[in-house]
């Protein structure tokens, strides 16, 4: 069992934390902000200067029994369990790890590595143990780029992201997820110093979901952090749902919990108070996704307005620089949306393009990807999940390059997968972040292994405000940092044959009077579309 560790903070008091070892101390399950129930605004923690412990990680925010374990299963790796409990007025809180032996007097205040996990706004974790951070800092100790760590938990499903015209009449406002993050942030401002953490020196990061946010973030028209990171996802994913759909699924929520006529006290006090656990059950068919927002801001972009510079985001003059980048095939998670339409998905793919596109253009998609109507299931699958991956994951990392207008620092991950599952061999989503944070190193060989080394050494890197590797766009031309297979890492022009990736959808866009955005539109019609009877 981990030894105990103090600090003596001074608006805080002693702190009571972990030894993690090898240098390394944790602070744990911080409540960074209390919440007066499930969908009230979150408000800033306060304390008394007595003191707290930090034993341990704290609950999550949302109902999620063997969560840990259904994450790390897409993973294709489980790691040894961890108690992770559910309390929702107590889910607002923050680990924090720091190097133990650092002389913060003498040495000075060390750079903050601020973390949103993903999960589709819907499910995951800081608690899990794959967002653990103790091996990820002590590697910074051992390569002499010390960085303190800190993870964060966020309202999920229905209290993060429900919202409707009375609601925020009532009090409760939209984007509670994000608005959480938001504090967080608030709470490392105001109290990281007294943890040895420079303020003025933060780097928010995150993955899928987290890094949606990340992007969203960007818009604060007040500075928020000195620099970005996005693994495997931006706004471009995921963008903000109008405030009308958002209403329309409110009305579909509140018919499924019966609620349809009632006053609206009575719906609030229904909508409050009743089991987390069926509210997420009953809003299953809700879209639960940020909301346009004008008072955070959160608005909405399309591809065409990054390449014609037409994107105004706020983040590009106070955002020192970006880091940003895909996994070879991201598109793997998308299979949990297609896997029931798995059966003859060749030939529904084949029939919503030709109904889609031209017949030219259909069949330019088409043959690029390796599609028809009578490819075998499991091909057709991974092929269609290709498309998914080009024009969710793959073109925006261009267009974020191309269009906001700060330094910015390209990787492409190709690592491949090394346990089995459906994707063993493959580049997998989340599988960037499980390298990244050196928790399944005990699972990796030593190629895999030089792989994770280099991934965080140019992360910490980043962190310290050095260049990591050369700019995309800058003396070098566009340039992107690729990573794997086999623990091999180099800078390469950033161009489908040099990366990995592929060029028909970007080569299509160009043909097309509504370039990707047109692209999107198609792709993401046949993701939403519901089986054919």
């Amino acid at each position: 069992m981990a030894g105990k560790q103090t600090l003596l903070h001074p608006e805080i008091g002693t702190i009571s934390g972990i030894d993690a070892g090898q240098g390394v101390s944790q602070f744990l399950g911080i409540q960074y902000a209390t919440i007066e129930d499930r969908f009230a605004p979150a408000v800033l923690k306060e304390y008394d200067g007595k003191g707290l412990d930090a034993l341990k990680v704290g609950p999550q925010t949302a109902p999620l029994p063997q969560g840990a374990q259904h994450e790390q299963d897409l993973i294709q790796h489980r790691l040894p369990e961890t108690d992770v409990h559910f309390l929702e007025t107590e889910g607002l809180n923050l680990n924090i790890t720091v190097p133990a032996s650092h002389d913060f007097e003498k040495d000075g205040k060390l750079p903050i590595f601020l973390f949103i996990h993903g999960g589709g706004f819907m499910v995951s974790s800081a608690s899990y143990p794959q967002y653990d951070m103790a091996r990820f800092v002590r590697l910074s100790i051992a390569r002499d780029l010390p960085i303190i760590a800190i993870s964060m938990n966020y309202r999920l499903g229905p209290p993060g992201l429900l919202t409707s015209r009375e609601m925020r009449e009532y009090g409760y406002p939209s984007n509670n997820a994000l608005r959480d993050q938001r504090v967080a942030m608030e709470w490392v401002r105001k109290y990281m110093s007294g943890f040895g953490g420079d303020i003025d020196n933060i780097t928010l990061a995150g993955e899928s979901a987290g890094a949606i946010a990340c992007t969203y973030h960007l818009q604060s028209r007040q500075p928020l952090f000195t620099r970005m990171m996005a693994m495997s996802g931006t706004s471009l994913l995921t963008p903000p749902l109008p405030l009308e759909v958002a209403e329309q699924g409110y009305q579909t929520a509140i018919k499924a919990l019966g609620l349809e006529g009632k006053p609206v006290e009575e719906r609030m006090e229904k909508l409050r108070r009743m089991d987390a656990g069926e509210l997420r059950a009953k809003c299953a068919a809700v879209p639960m996704l940020p909301v346009a927002d004008e008072k955070m801001p959160i608005t909405g972009h399309s591809f065409a307005n990054f390449k014609t510079g037409k994107v105004e985001i706020a983040g590009a003059s106070w955002c020192e620089a970006m880091m940003i980048g895909d996994c070879g095939f991201d598109g793997s998670i998308q299979g949990l949306r297609l896997v029931h339409r798995k059966k003859g998905i060749g030939k529904a793919f084949c029939d919503a393009i030709h109904k889609s596109l031209s017949s030219q253009h259909a069949e330019k998609l088409l043959s690029g990807y390796g599609i028809s109507a009578d490819t075998d299931d499991d091909m057709a699958f991974e092929r269609v999940l290709q498309t998914f991956n080009d024009i969710g994951f793959y073109a925006p990392t261009i267009a974020y390059a191309e269009g906001f207008g700060i330094k910015t620092y390209m990787y492409r991950f190709n690592e491949n997968n090394p346990w089995q599952g459906p994707w063993q061999g493959r580049a997998t989503h989340i599988l960037d972040v499980a390298l990244l944070f050196q928790n399944f190193n005990d699972y990796l060989d030593d190629t895999q292994l030089r792989t994770a080394d280099a991934f965080a050494c140019s992360v910490f890197k980043f962190v310290h405000g050095k260049e990591p590797w050369e700019a995309w766009g800058g003396g070098a031309g566009k340039v992107a940092w690729v990573l794997g297979p086999d623990g091999m890492s180099r800078t390469v022009e950033d161009v489908p044959a040099k990366t990995g990736r592929r060029p028909t959808l970007l080569d299509l866009a160009k043909e097309l009077g509504g370039g990707l955005d047109q692209l999107a539109e198609v792709l993401n019609g046949f993701l939403k579309a519901p089986l054919a009877t």
